[in-house]
């Protein structure tokens, strides 16, 4: 049964080569396929944590090569979250567009590509080899360019440079940094990294390759000062992309760190742990000032990705079996109420045609469920009890203070303050105001946002249902937690198939 393991994978590019080879016209059978294959994905990754909490790590050995020399495709706690959260929202984001473009007007390769996007981030879930977390990067990075640029106009597809440009560079130091870990390890297969690591600690080596591994997936995360070319880029996306970018991309970079630091390297990189918690605190705050500087949706909730990130990278900078689970759960809050910040936008726009705060109006009159799903996401990511935000920064602050990082605590509040703030700039503008005389609304929108207010209904519902149901939440967190930090156990899952035990 563990050859389900490369379909969260392989299911996505079937998908989209499907699409691209044999139905290359957008159609309405087209897009039912597309969303059948997208719950089936949703499915087959729920099943899969449904195993992996119950079992030890499940372990696929591609073509059959014994690690370290093969492929090796591994499930564990950790990597069954994400896939569940990878492809729920990527079934909500389809769904969106679908009542965001009429048939008519679809981009015949935006499906294909999204789900070339999707495999790309899955099998960075999946993997237990360095070098091919590089070509799941790879085959995520090419589809997300393709897709910034798609359907960008001449004034907006120079916003997509500074992406490109980041991004190729730390293609490129990933490289040097998986070159570096071969000569420093003598492997690329993580399970094989960790076992040599640990008879390595205190060698300046596997610190050097720890630092550059921090900076590649640091730039993928949008850490300060390394994410300039995010907020900029991202609003340039039609809306359900966007929901999906803000949900997903960062979120890989996340996962890698915490794999890296939990399963890889020995936990021991004190002074690199500091230094991701000071980070942390400067994210946080910078990149919320620049979401209270913005006048427009998608550049306010643009921002507010970074600022949520930093929160991320502190319980990782923290470094206790506490921080880990807390990052966990935050990360399980931020991309439902991100995904879902970023479609509500989208159906503002529908009813306002802009998504500018100084030309929308009267949605709370227009729409009085979306107005409430606003709030409540609105107060969630500002960390409003009893909210999904609230627990996972509450567990954050708590561990700051029995470590006593107090400035960084502060910055966690500031951070959350200003949050709030620009939250309530998007009610009012967009929701509490009266339209002004120089906007425009879409009398056809009532009719045409059903579906679309419908999908931010779901997704705002499954994050009433973390906030609510917390403490069943922070356990599956905690349970994954535990076993990302007993890299034993990965070793054992790992190499008990060809009888070399993990020690």
């Amino acid at each position: 049964m563990n050859n389900l393991l490369v379909l969260p994978f392989l299911l996505p590019v079937l998908t989209a080569v499907i699409c691209c080879l044999f139905v290359g016209r957008p159609g309405v059978g087209r897009r039912v396929f597309i969303a059948i294959s997208a719950t089936v994905q949703c499915a087959l990754a729920f099943y899969l944590a449904v195993r992996a909490f119950h079992e030890p790590p499940l372990v696929l050995l591609m073509g059959g090569w014994a690690p370290p020399l093969g492929v090796v495709l591994v499930v564990d706690g950790l990597a069954a979250i994400m896939l569940c959260l990878s492809t729920v929202v990527a079934l909500a984001c389809i769904l969106f567009s679908y009542a965001e473009i009429p048939v008519w007007a679809e981009q015949p390769l935006r499906l294909p590509l999204m789900q070339l996007l999707v495999a790309g981030i899955n099998l960075s879930f999946l993997t237990g080899d360095l070098f091919n977390l590089f070509v799941a990067f790879e085959i995520m990075l090419v589809a997300s360019y393709a897709l910034l640029t798609l359907e960008a106009n001449d004034r907006h597809i120079k916003e997509a440079f500074p992406y490109l440009a980041v991004n190729m560079f730390g293609s490129a130091l990933f490289l040097v940094a998986a070159g570096l870990a071969y000569s420093v390890f003598g492997t690329l297969n993580l399970a094989d990294i960790s076992r040599r690591a640990e008879a390595m600690q205190g060698d300046f080596g596997v610190m050097v390759v720890a630092v550059l591994l921090v900076v590649v997936f640091g730039i993928k995360a949008g850490v300060f000062p390394l994410y300039y070319w995010l907020p900029n880029s991202y609003p340039i996306l039609p809306f359900s992309l966007g929901a999906f970018y803000s949900g997903m991309l960062t979120k890989v970079g996340i996962y890698v760190l915490l794999r890296t630091f939990g399963t890889v390297f020995p936990h021991n990189l004190t002074p690199l742990y500091t230094a991701l918690a000071w980070l942390a605190g400067l994210t946080m705050v910078l990149a919320v000032l620049g979401a209270v500087s913005r006048n427009f949706i998608r550049g306010i909730l643009s921002f507010h990705i970074v600022s949520q990130i930093g929160y991320m990278i502190l319980a990782i900078g923290f470094f206790t079996p506490l921080a880990i689970a807390a990052c966990i759960f935050y990360v399980i809050h931020h991309i439902i109420v991100k995904s879902s910040l970023f479609l509500i936008g989208g159906t503002a726009m529908f009813y306002n045609r802009t998504d500018n705060l100084a030309r929308m109006g009267g949605l709370l009159k227009a729409s009085p469920i979306l107005a409430t799903c606003f709030i409540l996401q609105a107060f969630s990511l500002a960390g409003v009890p009893p909210l999904s935000g609230f627990w996972g920064k509450y567990a954050i602050i708590l561990v700051g203070l029995q470590e006593h990082r107090y400035w960084l605590v502060v910055a966690a509040l500031v951070a959350s303050v200003l949050t709030l703030v620009s939250m309530l700039k998007i009610w009012m503008g967009a929701f509490w105001q009266k339209l002004p005389a120089d906007g425009t609304a879409d009398p056809e929108a009532p009719a045409a946002a059903r579906t679309m207010t419908a999908i931010v209904c779901a997704l705002t519902l499954i994050s009433l249902a973390i906030g609510f149901g917390a403490e069943f939440f922070f356990g599956i967190a905690q349970t994954a937690a535990t076993s990302l930090l007993d890299p034993a156990q990965y070793r054992e899952a790992v190499f008990s198939l060809t009888g070399k035990g993990g020690q």
